[in-house]
């Protein structure tokens, strides 16, 4: 079923999209939300935490949502729980950009006029001197060589975990299903299949991989008529100076080692959402962590046998507290 709209929750959606000006950054400040003020992307280490999600759930119920609203704009009127199943990590994420159809035509004919309009494009692609469709790269950014390269049929970055790369592809490839991606432990194919029953794919990028990565972490995903990116879990925590054998080596120098909150283990993330925590409270004119502890401890002491203040109410405002 679809969500019965909130107007106020519409209102405050609106406003950071006019905002922002772009859907890309609009998705980047929701999931930005989720990762700085939620345990949204905090892993479950047992079944007794009280914090975070099992392992794998955080994606699941992204896929979820995302394949509801897909349904739903196709024309599918409600979207029963059995139709709805979650793909494991290592599932294939279309990403497809779709048009309102006529209101009078059926699926099939829409089906048809699409068919139509995607060998048209294909006809009218321009071809290099060897043969092989033009591709656009406008889909590379400097954000896709972050401690990684530009290299002749790819981009990649990385972090300490994982792996990502960018494929640009011809812009009449709309759906995965015009791909043939296969992604292994230790190499990577990413080919365009041929129109020909009997043809053979095109080939745009295909080799071993610099260190071996864990596939059911890992997953790809299509941006229609602009490239297929691939995220690699790596299999050791560790830095790769190439992202396939027999391909140029970055300089490990102008490796950024800093390392992200994701990175960081649960007693450094700890400390820092301390401190942010302090940080916020201090520019609100709030205590900050220590000093509520502080008042914790005082507050229990406060009407004990002994004290000065039994039987009056709580008053911090007497009391200098210090905690550094």
């Amino acid at each position: 079923m679809v969500s019965k709209p909130d107007p106020e929750i519409d209102s405050r959606l609106s406003e950071i999209l006019q905002n922002v000006k772009q859907i890309d950054l609009f998705m980047d400040a929701v999931f930005s939300f989720l990762y700085r003020r939620t345990d949204f992307y905090h892993i479950m280490k047992s079944k007794t935490d009280t914090m975070g999600l099992p392992p794998g759930a955080a994606r699941k119920l992204i896929m979820q949502a995302y394949m509801k609203y897909e349904q739903l704009s196709q024309g599918v009127s409600t979207v029963p729980p059995s139709t709805t199943s979650i793909p494991e990590a290592e599932s294939t994420v279309e990403v497809e950009t779709t048009e309102k159809p006529h209101i009078e035509s059926t699926p099939k004919e829409r089906e048809q006029v699409k068919d139509k309009a995607e060998q048209k494009t294909l006809s009218n692609t321009s071809r290099d001197q060897t043969g092989s469709q033009k591709v656009s790269s406008k889909a590379i950014s400097e954000a896709d060589t972050f401690n990684g390269a530009m290299c002749d049929t790819y981009s990649w970055s990385q972090s300490l975990k994982d792996v990502d790369i960018k494929v640009p592809v011809p812009q009449h490839i709309k759906k995965a299903k015009q791909l043939m991606v296969e992604v292994q432990s230790d190499s990577i194919k990413v080919a365009l299949k041929s129109n020909e029953p009997s043809g053979s794919p095109e080939v745009l990028v295909e080799g071993k991989l610099k260190a071996q990565i864990k596939t059911e972490e890992s997953m790809w995903s299509l941006i229609p008529g602009e490239c297929v990116q691939l995220n690699l879990e790596k299999r050791v925590e560790t830095w790769w100076h190439a992202a396939l054998e027999n391909e140029p080596e970055i300089d490990p120098k102008t490796i950024n080692n800093s390392q992200s909150l994701n990175d960081l283990d649960e007693d450094d993330k700890q400390g820092f959402r301390q401190a942010m925590f302090d940080y916020e409270q201090k520019q609100q004119g709030k205590p900050t962590s220590q000093e509520l502890k502080a008042h914790e401890v005082l507050k229990k002491a406060w009407d004990v046998e002994g004290s000065p203040f039994k039987g009056q109410e709580y008053d911090p405002s007497v009391l200098n507290i210090a905690t550094s």
